[in-house]
């Protein structure tokens, strides 16, 4: 008897039963929360602006949000996705919060696969991590929200684990379904974009996977082909994400939001356009009071993106797991302090996604929901970064997550001995296999 087959697959065993156990038990918890409990105002904020846009989709075949007539005031990503649900359904609600329910508690599939992708992420770190995504209330509360928060995680942490993926094969079908991933996150949530150019840029500057760059680049062009060519025969314009997105840059423009806007300014001066807007008081504002501009988008956005939970009511959560929540949520921020700037020194494509996405947010309004996102992206790079907790190196495998954008090399002794990093990028421009998982 092999004893070796025997363990690996006993231990493969193992793992699928305790990653079937947190499945579960991210189902029951959202299920407690959103129908035992009674989730508060699933239709409430912007859900029942979405609600009212997906009845009028179905119904009348108009897209518009916020109106009875055609706009593309926000990203088609969550209305096609409610819409389609309802369809089926026959706009039963409860249905929706099912597909809502599953949908998030299998966030937790992706996420597992990203860490098992990584050698750098211990065991224990990767349960821990899944255990997070099980347990965190802001998590739970998304799901009892008729908004955009489930189906973008999901989109989400689905990408970065085809990335893996795509980094270890290179094959032209892999980096479509990153492609596909990624185009469909950001009509869900355009905060994603930043990505997209750290894509580019990190293909590009790795010989062995340039040749990925057109079947991304057009893979891309495809997914949003649609989006752009009903904004033209419909709308007479050309837009490429949401014509909304003002709104959130006008409504973060006033440092710590001392001064409401003018809405009458906005209609004379500018004809209604909250971007220009937006941008005119931004640049008044940094060229007047240049300091405290600077501080209300750097340290004052980001202070209020994470001081506290997004979701934190101990009416709907006990108070052991809202206590323990918010201690992680604080300790994951405090470690990030260090695995972001650690990341972006050893070129990680993840701490450099983080970093992307984090400055496209400071420009717009910031609240704990929008730093939600944040906070599993960067345990995800805590986890995954190689920085041991004991000492400061790793006694196995280096600990770079994605190739240094210098360290591609053309010459044949370099390809002979380049050695592989932790998420099987090297330095290599021959093309062979990648170790990435």
């Amino acid at each position: 008897m092999d004893f070796r087959k025997t363990y690996a697959f006993a231990r493969l065993h193992r793992s699928s039963l305790l990653l079937a156990f947190l499945f579960l038990a991210a189902v029951f918890l959202r299920y407690a929360y959103v129908f035992l409990a009674g989730s508060p105002n699933f239709l409430g904020g912007d859900g029942q602006r979405y609600y009212t846009m997906v009845q009028q989709i179905i119904t009348e075949h108009s897209y518009g949000y916020g109106s009875e007539t055609s706009n593309s005031r926000v990203t088609p990503g969550f209305p096609v996705y409610a819409s389609t649900v309802l369809a089926i359904f026959s706009m039963n609600l409860n249905a929706f919060k099912w597909v809502q329910i599953m949908l998030g508690a299998a966030t937790i599939f992706p996420l597992y696969a990203f860490l098992r992708s990584v050698p750098a992420a211990r065991p224990w770190l990767t349960w821990s991590a899944c255990a997070f995504m099980v347990i965190y209330p802001p998590f739970i509360y998304m799901t009892g929200l008729f908004y955009t928060e489930t189906l973008f995680f999901f989109l989400l942490v689905s990408f970065f684990a085809s990335w893996q993926i795509m980094w270890r094969s290179g094959s032209v079908r892999s980096v479509v379904l990153s492609a596909v991933l990624l185009s469909f996150a950001i009509l869900t949530r355009p905060v994603m974009t930043p990505v997209l150019l750290i894509v580019i840029v990190f293909l590009a500057c790795n010989q062995a996977k340039r040749r990925l760059l057109v079947p991304l680049l057009l893979t891309v062009f495809l997914c949003f082909l649609p989006w752009v060519l009903r904004n033209w025969l419909v709308l007479h314009e050309f837009t490429l994400l949401a014509k909304d997105s003002g709104n959130a840059l006008l409504a973060g423009a006033y440092p710590y939001f001392y001064k409401d806007v003018d809405y009458n300014e906005l209609e004379h001066k500018f004809g209604n356009d909250q971007t220009r807007y937006g941008i005119y008081l931004i640049m008044n504002g940094f060229r007047d009071h240049f300091l405290s501009y600077f501080k209300w988008f750097t340290y004052g956005k980001l202070k209020y993106l994470f001081k506290e939970m997004w979701f934190h009511n101990r009416e709907y959560f006990p108070v052991l797991q809202v206590k323990i929540s918010a201690a992680l949520h604080y300790l994951i921020i405090a470690i990030s302090l260090v695995t972001i700037p650690y990341g972006l020194i050893r070129k990680q494509f993840l701490a450099w996604a983080i970093a992307g996405m984090l400055a496209f947010q400071l420009l717009f309004i910031p609240t704990s929901r929008y730093g939600t996102p944040f906070i599993l992206l960067m345990l995800m790079l805590i986890c995954s970064s190689g920085i041991p907790l004991r000492r400061w190196q790793l006694r196995k495998a280096p600990s770079m997550q994605e190739p240094a954008a210098d360290s591609v090399r053309t010459s044949s002794s370099t390809s002979n001995t380049s050695s592989t990093n932790n998420t099987g990028n090297t330095g290599s421009s021959t093309g062979s296999k990648q170790s990435s998982v």
